[in-house]
């Protein structure tokens, strides 16, 4: 695939590392402090969240007459995440507890009928965390069966609300930072009941949620997640222990850390079985046990990364044969998918064809799915426009899940293309990488190598620093790994100097390369047998039809 790289940085004349805070928006000395230094003390008042007085009147009224809370979280990292975070602050306010996170399999996101009945045995409050604002009829129900219901979420809310006794989202109302993830908005609750010190607790869960679910790493979200990682490596919860310990990950962390090795364990098991093993995890004092439960992730995530690997050849396999050409969108099916894997085989085919994907796991009458978008095609407001066809969906403009029924798919297919093809710019669909600046490989030296780690954490809205190398001359490739996925580059720049290379993902390619070559790169700190280089971490390479 070529691209059209497009520079974020505008040519000024001025020092490198000013450009890359420029082009972050940061051009005032105030700014760049705030920026650089993060602090708990820039936090925003939890109150002024719609609906904070009231949930900390409830919980504390609640606990207070011995009321039994039950957390309603979700199946992902971030709810995972979320419903410890809660967990934890109520215990430690002395209340009685239970809690729940629906099966992916059997039950679907958000709040079900079945679950407010058994909830309306055990509890007398109902409080959900990252779920619950689109469960009108669910919350309907669990107001009729007497519960008092705190809907906590930060997903789009629907035109009419749940009538829940509160419904907090930082998308209603007038909230400084909207873009919270749902362990944020937990965080928040931590913040208003005990201040600053309750979010201390709690931060490494939260940084780990707020990557998983790449919000953006800015504001609010940007502290939490620049503390958190210090918290998180000399954190004391024997779960957090024995995570990292498994994913062979240490100090000091980075956000990829977090994205790449922490959050898709705590999402295998969710994938695959019973989420609430890595709410265990993240809970237990006993550092056996969680050695235990942190093994049975990692034999998840080992699974879950061969099904990943099937699905995705198997829906390459369907798009191939049907051709997509001239195609505004992708829609995929088998019957017997994984339905916990079908987002990551839609990510797949959304980088592979930079197209939006919708991918859907067939089970008799109906299809559970998710869809992943590009930037300019919001995936939930095209889904709006099929709700007719749709069963249940719900999600953000990037990413998105529903159910749909099986004979409804050919359908959805033609109406998502005519919706995206009509209501979006074409300039959308012309794949294009953004980079930050074009410097000699010379520059890099472990001290201006250290100056980046000031830009961390790096993500959605604050995106790692990349650099363009043009004309580089090709010396050697060679396909590395397992099983000769990715690529091993040795490159001369245009000043002599010697680049040496990786490029994940690119094994496929490698013998399409001409002798030059145009691409973009992260400059990393590369240590092999007591020797560290620099080296190119290559994300994305021009090569010519």
């Amino acid at each position: 695939m070529t691209y059209r790289f497009v520079p974020r940085c505008r040519a000024s004349g001025q020092p490198w590392f000013d450009s890359l805070l420029e082009a972050r928006g940061i051009t005032t000395p105030e700014a760049r402090d705030r920026f650089l230094h993060p602090s708990l003390k820039d936090l925003h008042d939890p109150f002024l969240l719609e609906g904070m007085a009231q949930t900390v009147s409830l919980l504390r009224s609640a606990i207070a007459n011995r009321e039994t809370i039950l957390v309603y979280g979700d199946y992902d990292a971030d709810g995972v995440c979320a419903t410890s975070i809660l967990l934890d602050l109520l215990h430690e306010e002395g209340a009685s507890l239970a809690y729940r996170i629906p099966s992916r399999h059997e039950e679907g996101y958000g709040l079900h009928e079945r679950a407010v009945r058994e909830a309306a045995n055990k509890c007398s409050l109902l409080i959900t965390v990252d779920c619950g604002v689109s469960n009108v009829e669910e919350v309907a129900l669990a107001k009729s069966l007497g519960l008092t219901v705190i809907v906590t979420d930060h997903h789009q809310p629907p035109e009419v609300l749940p009538p829940a006794d509160v419904v907090m989202d930082p998308l209603l109302g007038a909230y400084p930072f909207p873009p919270l993830c749902g362990a944020g908005v937990a965080l928040k609750i931590c913040q208003a009941m005990q201040g600053l010190e309750g979010v201390r607790k709690r931060l490494d869960l939260a940084a780990i949620a707020t990557v998983a679910d790449v919000v953006p790493l800015l504001g609010e979200n940007r502290i939490i997640v620049r503390e958190g990682m210090k918290s998180l490596s000399s954190s004391s919860r024997p779960g957090l222990q024995a995570l990292l310990r498994t994913a062979g990950t240490e100090p000091p962390l980075h956000a990829d850390d977090l994205a790449f090795r922490l959050a898709p364990r705590l999402n295998a098991v969710g994938r695959l079985g019973d989420a609430k093993l890595a709410v265990h995890l993240l809970l237990t004092p006993d550092p056996a046990k969680a050695d235990h439960i942190a093994g049975l992730l990692e034999s998840a995530n080992r699974e879950r990364q061969d099904l990943e690997r099937q699905m995705t050849k198997s829906a390459m396999e369907q798009l191939e044969a049907a051709g997509t050409d001239g195609a505004h969108v992708l829609v995929v099916h088998e019957e017997g998918w994984n339905p916990g894997l079908v987002g990551l085989t839609a990510g797949r085919l959304c980088e592979r064809w930079h197209l939006p994907a919708v991918a859907l796991s067939v089970r008799g009458e109906e299809a559970v799915g998710s869809c992943r978008s590009i930037p300019g095609v919001n995936i939930y407001r095209m889904l709006s426009a099929c709700a007719d066809l749709l069963v249940r969906f719900g999600g953000h403009e990037q990413a998105a899940g529903l159910t749909v029924r099986t004979e409804n798919i050919p359908a959805l297919r033609d109406r998502l293309e005519q919706v995206i093809s009509s209501s979006a710019d074409p300039e959308c669909f012309v794949p294009s990488r953004e980079y930050d600046l074009a410097v000699p490989f010379s520059t890099w030296t472990p001290e201006t190598l250290a100056l980046l780690d000031g830009l961390e954490p790096t993500g959605c809205g604050n995106p790692p620093p990349l650099f363009r190398l043009e004309n580089a001359s090709v010396q050697s490739l060679r396909r590395v790994g397992r099983d000769g996925s990715h690529l091993k580059l040795s490159l001369l720049d245009p000043d002599n100097t010697l680049v040496e290379g990786i490029a994940f993902s690119f094994g496929d390619t490698a013998d399409q390369f001409p002798a030059k070559l145009d691409l973009l790169y992260r400059p990393t700190l590369n240590d092999f047998r007591g020797s560290t280089t620099i080296e190119a971490q290559v994300t994305a390479i021009n090569i010519p039809n």
